[in-house]
C-alpha cells in the first residue's frame, strides 16, 4: 500500500519563520558558557591523567630503591 503525500512545505517556512521572529538572547551565551566549561573539564581530565601516571611512576621507582 502507498501512503499519501502530505505537503510539508508550508510547516518548514512556518516554523522557520516563528525560530527567526523568537531567538532569545541568552541562548548564545548558555552555548558559549557550555562550551568553555566542556573545554575546561577535557583539559583537567588531561591533567588529572598526567599526575596519576607520574604518581605511579614514582611509586615505581621508589618501590625498586
Amino acid at each position: 500500500m502507498e501512503e499519501p503525500e502530505v505537503p510539508s512545505e508550508h510547516l518548514h517556512e512556518a516554523v522557520e519563520q516563528r525560530t527567526e521572529h523568537h531567538k532569545a538572547p541568552w541562548t548564545m551565551g548558555v552555548a558559549l558558557s557550555s562550551a568553555l566549561l566542556a573545554g575546561f573539564a577535557a583539559v583537567c581530565s588531561l591533567l588529572a591523567g598526567y599526575y596519576a601516571n607520574e604518581a605511579m611512576v614514582e611509586q615505581i621507582q621508589s618501590s625498586d630503591k
